[in-house]
């Protein structure tokens, strides 16, 4: 078993409500932009969700205000805690600026959150993602245990 990772990622949307995923070219799902926290260097959660997104797609859209913080534990592969930040809403100058860091994605679109697309949302996550969109049309914070 793995022992715990940390990771920070953001909730990117467009102008319609669709939310900024992108496929990771060593991952069989979709994610939301993001990464493992640099704790060994003390870099904090939301650092981490900045530089990541930098990183990704190319881009410093503003990150705001947490939205989720979870706790998962999958068997076999231990325990993470994952933050999950308000990255706001990207304009179509921005959206065109995207510019993926291709060592570890592939492609990016725009997926409405209702969509139940198997597939898409990892199996072990779709309850996190949900709660993160819930927690931003409410403006509070929601803790996750997974």
């Amino acid at each position: 078993m793995n022992p715990l990772t940390a990771s920070a990622a953001a909730l990117i949307f467009n102008p319609q409500g669709e939310v900024l995923i992108v496929k990771p070219t060593y991952k069989a799902y979709w994610n939301l932009p993001g990464g493992h926290i640099d704790i060994e260097n003390g870099e904090t959660p939301y650092d981490a969700a900045v530089r990541e997104v930098g990183e990704e797609l190319g881009i410093a859209p503003p990150i705001g205000r947490l939205l989720v913080h979870a706790w998962i534990t999958v068997p076999g592969r231990g325990a993470q805690v994952l933050y999950l930040f308000d990255g706001g809403t990207l304009g179509p100058g921005e959206q065109r600026a995207i510019t993926l860091q291709e060592s570890e994605l592939s492609e990016y679109r725009f997926h409405y959150p209702a969509e139940k697309d198997d597939g898409v949302v990892p199996p072990d996550l779709r309850h996190v993602w949900e709660q993160a969109l819930l927690a931003r049309r409410e403006d509070r914070i929601a803790y996750v245990s997974a």
